[in-house]
């Protein structure tokens, strides 16, 4: 742990740094001078240039050559933070496609954008230390908080500190970013009584399917012709192949979670059936990675890209003292999306193993 000295004398630098006394791609004072100025050893010098490089405020070129960064990590670094693990039952194809599109850089925020998983609150958790010493450093713009009950109680989130951005459900101290369930199942509900007269929802979420039976009997759907089918991954490329052995088989489908779009379609493949010709599948997504595109489904969802830059826009709004209301982000089809689609496969999602 650095001295009080050490930490007086990184802090006094740091704020000459962001004030712009040391302006971007300058060179800061000599080893000596710096010495000298503050009446301190050569090791403590280098404690000090250490402790300010390890904040992203400074550059080293050569043996003795130190320079501040051209972009300091305050005003363009971005972190991602949540308590879930790959493959626990909560990781969801939303973390995990978000995950997956920050590690590739494919999240359209100009400047860095890093994770942190499996952020739990204990003291030896490496990922909740890299926090803590982010807000204690005040080395990014601001956090997002995929919300959890985990992150809920965090210690270091139960007082203000770098602007935040909760993500699907408020937290304290933080703006918000949500998605418009309700409207995603208002508009798929509009498109599938385009597409047929008899209609199966399959989800493995009750209220989920509760709230697309209520939408679409809104619109007008007779009960008799609406198949709601509570369903999870294993068992539902059976139920898929049971429900066109039968005489009021439905002309479209809508699958509301990503997880079961290949056992869907596998079922549809075991009845003879292919998605786009002999039945009209609508499915959630997550974009940039569909599902089951190259298979005739159809997709609606929320972009994950615009959830990102959404919670980045908040956190500037806030660091710039402008207002920060809350954000709604909208469901969108494949033509309506504001970024174009990643060139990027989605086997690497679709290989993990992700719980309903």
């Amino acid at each position: 742990m650095p001295s009080r000295k050490v930490e007086a004398i990184a802090r006094l630098l740091k704020e000459q740094i962001l004030a712009g006394r040391y302006a971007p791609g300058s060179r800061l004072p000599t080893y000596d001078a710096l010495m000298e100025q503050f009446g301190v050893t050569r090791p403590t010098v280098v404690r000090v240039l250490d402790t300010l490089r390890a904040e992203g405020l400074l550059t080293v070129k050569g043996q003795r050559k130190v320079f501040v960064t051209q972009r300091f990590p305050h005003h363009d670094r971005y972190v991602w933070v949540t308590s879930e693990q790959p493959g626990s039952n909560e990781w969801s194809l939303f973390l995990a496609i978000t995950h997956e599109v920050i590690e590739r850089g494919e999240t359209g925020i100009a400047g860095q954008v890093s994770a942190l998983v499996g952020v739990d609150g204990r003291a030896n958790n490496p990922e909740y230390r890299q926090l803590c010493e982010v807000e204690a450093r005040g080395s990014a713009a601001g956090v997002l908080l995929v919300n959890s009950a985990m992150l809920y109680l965090l210690p270091v989130l139960q007082k203000p500190g770098l602007p935040r951005v909760a993500i699907g459900a408020p937290l304290p101290h933080a703006s918000l970013v949500t998605l418009d369930f309700a409207g995603l199942i208002e508009r798929a509900s509009a498109r599938l009584l385009e597409k047929g007269l008899r209609i199966a929802v399959m989800s493995p979420h009750a209220p989920k399917l509760a709230a697309a039976q209520e939408c679409l009997e809104g619109f007008g759907l007779k009960p008799d012709r609406l198949l709601t089918v509570h369903a999870a991954p294993i068992g539902c490329e059976r139920l898929t192949e049971l429900m066109f052995d039968r005489r009021s088989r439905p002309d479209a489908i809508f699958v509301m979670d990503d997880n079961l779009i290949p056992p869907v379609l596998a079922g549809l493949q075991r009845a003879k059936l292919k998605a786009g010709e002999d039945v009209y599948v609508l499915a959630h997504c997550n974009w940039p990675r569909p599902l089951g595109l190259s298979e005739g489904v159809e997709h609606i969802g929320f972009d994950v890209r615009e959830v990102l830059c959404a919670g980045k826009d908040l956190i500037d709004a806030h660091r710039e003292g402008a207002p920060c209301p809350s954000r709604l982000i909208p469901a969108r089809f494949l033509g309506e999306l504001t970024r174009p689609l990643s060139t990027a496969t989605a086997a690497s999602v679709e290989e993990e193993t992700v719980q309903p």
